[in-house]
């Protein structure tokens, strides 16, 4: 399943902004998909969910949009985190 792949390679990149930041937990991740995007976002929410079990953004949500980023599929365009 390629949203799997897909949500922890976000993950990854949450987690690593939170750790490196030394930031507690990520409530949420925002990302941006290009409207020509075959990503299915409620599929990948669901992925991201999955994915963050047992990690500190294990109650993050996964905060989808569609737009131009300039940077392929989809784009981390924030993360937010408890101090």
């Amino acid at each position: 399943m390629h949203e799997f792949s897909l949500a922890t390679e976000i993950l990854d990149t949450a987690l690593a902004a939170a750790r490196e930041s030394g930031a507690g937990n990520v409530t949420a991740v925002h990302i941006t998909m290009a409207p020509t995007s075959h990503i299915d976002g409620s599929v990948l929410a669901d992925a991201f969910e999955i994915a963050a079990a047992g990690t500190c953004a294990s109650e993050a949500s996964l905060d989808v949009a569609t737009g131009d980023h300039g940077k392929g599929e989809v784009a981390v365009t924030a993360i937010d985190v408890d101090p």
